[in-house]
């Protein structure tokens, strides 16, 4: 007989670690709680938490080149 084994999580994005360091308390929570429910479905970088965050922070200039 085969046991299940779920996919693996979904990539991080490379900033991952610096939009970590500016969440609060809660929205850490929030994070967890939704990786750990959602597993394989949740993809940080689809979530309003995330997008709101990398719209504001302010781009290199290499980015814009």
């Amino acid at each position: 007989m085969q046991v299940y084994t779920p996919p693996k999580p979904a990539p991080l994005p490379a900033d991952f670690d610096e939009f970590w360091t500016s969440l609060t308390p809660e929205e850490k929570e929030l994070h967890e709680l939704a990786t750990n429910m959602l597993g394989s479905s949740y993809f940080i970088q689809w979530t309003h938490m995330y997008t709101k965050w990398n719209k504001a922070k302010p781009k290199s200039d290499a980015a814009k080149a």
